[in-house]
C-alpha cells in the first residue's frame, strides 16, 4: 500500500508533465513548454513542503487548511458506492438541507458549516465537494488531490501570464510575476481555496481582456459569466473590487482620459452600493465588513492566536472605514513585522514584504513614461490591489491571515511595478550576456 501511495502519484505528475508538453492549451502561448513544466516542478514541490510544514506545525488536522476540506470530503465520497443518489444531490446542492442529510453526512464534517455566517456564500462547501470528486478516483491519497488543486492553479495562472505578457511584452517579467513568486505559489499549491481562486482569476482576467480587445468571442462571454460565478462564490470582495476596474478599463480603452475613468466609475459604484445599502442593509457593504472584522476579531479572542494584533472595531459607519483605511493598508503592506516572527512560517513573507518595498523604491527611480496601453493596465493593476487590500486590513487582525489573504492580488502589485520599471536604462551589456540570453530562450 505505501507503494502504491508513492507510485500513484507520481504516475500523476507525469500525466500532467506530458499534458503540459502535448496539449494546444500549452502551446498556444508565449512561454516554452520546457519553462511552464519547469513552473509547474515548482508548484509540485512546494505541494509537498506544504503537506510536511502543515503535518509538522497542525498535529490536529481538523485545524490545518490544507487538511480539513480534505478529511471531510471523505464522509461524502463514501456515499458514491453506497448511496449514488445522495452523493450526486451533495455533490450539486440538490435537496440535500434537511435532517437526514445532516445526520448522516453534515454532522461529520468538521468545516461544511462555518463557525460564523455573515449571510454570504460558503466557499467551505465548493472546496468539500470538488475534494469529494477526486476521491472517486485518488483512494483517497492527499497528494493527488494536491496535484489535482495545483493543476487548477497553474492554468488559471498561465491565463493570466498571457495577459501580462500581452501588456508588458517580456517574458521574463511575466514569467516572474506569475510563477516564481514565493507566497503565490506556496499558498496556491495545497489543498488550498487559494488554488480555485486563482483559477476563476485568472480565466476572468483572460477572457476579459480577450473581449476587450475585440475578440468578442461567444465562448469568451461563456466562461467570462462561469468564471464570475467561481469568484463570487469564493471571495465575492475579490470580484466586488475587480469588476468596477475592468469597466473603467474597457472604457478608458476608447476614452483616452484614464485616471478620470476610473474616478467616475468607483464613483458610480460607491453611490450604488450606499443606496443599496440603505434599500436593503442586510447587503450593505460597510456593514457586510463591519461585522466581518467583529466575527475575526471573535475568532481570534476565542481560539487565542497567537499571531493575532489589536484592532479596534469599527463603527457602522462610511467615516469610520474611510478613518481606518491607512492603518489598513499599512498592516497589509509591512506585516509580519519583525517583532512579530515567532514561527519559521513568518520569515518567508518578511523577506518578501522588504523585497517588495526595496524593488518598489527602485521602480520609482528608473521608471519610465508609460504609453497609454501600459498606463490603463498600470492603474487597474494598483486599484485593485489597494481596493482588496483595504478590506482585508479592514476586517483582518491576524497576521497569518494578512499573508494570506493577499495572494490574489500579488501578480498585479508586481507586474504594476515591471511595467514601471525601465529595462532599457541597464547596463548595455547584460542584454548580451550569455546567461541573460539563455534565459530568454529558456522561457
Amino acid at each position: 500500500m505505501m507503494l502504491l501511495n508513492t507510485i500513484y502519484p507520481l504516475l500523476v505528475f507525469i500525466g500532467i508533465i506530458l499534458i503540459i508538453s502535448r496539449h494546444s492549451f500549452f502551446s498556444l502561448t508565449p512561454f516554452t513548454r520546457r519553462s511552464l513544466q519547469l513552473a509547474f516542478c515548482i508548484r509540485a514541490a512546494s505541494g509537498i513542503v506544504v503537506f510536511y510544514l502543515y503535518s509538522e506545525y497542525y498535529p490536529n488536522r481538523a485545524e490545518a487548511d490544507t487538511f480539513k476540506y480534505f478529511d471531510d470530503s471523505y464522509y461524502m465520497a463514501k456515499a458514491f458506492w453506497s448511496h449514488p443518489i445522495d452523493f450526486f444531490q451533495m455533490l450539486l446542492g440538490i435537496d440535500c438541507n434537511t435532517e437526514y442529510f445532516n445526520t448522516n453526512y453534515f454532522n461529520n464534517m468538521s468545516n461544511w458549516v462555518r463557525s460564523y455566517d455573515n449571510g454570504l456564500f460558503n466557499d467551505n462547501r465548493l472546496i468539500i465537494r470538488l475534494n469529494a470528486l477526486f476521491r472517486l478516483f485518488s483512494i483517497g491519497n492527499y497528494h493527488i488531490h494536491s496535484l489535482c488543486f495545483n493543476f487548477i492553479a497553474f492554468i488559471g495562472s498561465l491565463q493570466l501570464a498571457k495577459v501580462f505578457y500581452a501588456i508588458s511584452r517580456s517574458k521574463l517579467k511575466s514569467y516572474i510575476v506569475i510563477f516564481l513568486l514565493p507566497s503565490v505559489i506556496f499558498w496556491s499549491s495545497g489543498v488550498f481555496k487559494e488554488s480555485i481562486l486563482l483559477f476563476g482569476l485568472g480565466t476572468f482576467v483572460y477572457h476579459f481582456y480577450q473581449l476587450s480587445i475585440g475578440e468578442r468571442r461567444n465562448k469568451s462571454v461563456f466562461i467570462l459569466i462561469l468564471s464570475s460565478g467561481i469568484l463570487i462564490v469564493m471571495k465575492l470582495y475579490i470580484f466586488a473590487a475587480f469588476l468596477p476596474v475592468c469597466i473603467a478599463y474597457y472604457i478608458s480603452r476608447n476614452w483616452k482620459k484614464v485616471f478620470l475613468s476610473y474616478a467616475s466609475v468607483f464613483g458610480l459604484f460607491l453611490i450604488l452600493a450606499l443606496g443599496l445599502g440603505a434599500i436593503f442593509p442586510k447587503y450593505s457593504f460597510i456593514h457586510l465588513i463591519v461585522d466581518k472584522q467583529r466575527d475575526f476579531i471573535n475568532l481570534a479572542h476565542f481560539y487565542e492566536v497567537s499571531s493575532a494584533f489589536p484592532m479596534d472595531y469599527l463603527a457602522p459607519t462610511l467615516w469610520s472605514l474611510i478613518r481606518a483605511v491607512p492603518e489598513a493598508i499599512l498592516n497589509v503592506f509591512t506585516k509580519p513585522w519583525l517583532s512579530e516572527v515567532n514561527s519559521l512560517l513568518f520569515i518567508p513573507p518578511l523577506i518578501e514584504n522588504l523585497v517588495l518595498i526595496s524593488f518598489a523604491i527602485f521602480c520609482l527611480i528608473w521608471r519610465k513614461k508609460l504609453n497609454s496601453k501600459e498606463l490603463n493596465f498600470f492603474v487597474l493593476c494598483l486599484i485593485f490591489t489597494f481596493v482588496v487590500f483595504i478590506v482585508i486590513g479592514l476586517t483582518t487582525p491576524i497576521t497569518g491571515a494578512l499573508v494570506r489573504y493577499k495572494i490574489p492580488v500579488m501578480p498585479f502589485l508586481w507586474m504594476a511595478l515591471m511595467i514601471l520599471l525601465d529595462t532599457q536604462r541597464f547596463p548595455k551589456g547584460l542584454k548580451k550576456n550569455k546567461s541573460y540570453l539563455w534565459l530568454n530562450s529558456f522561457l
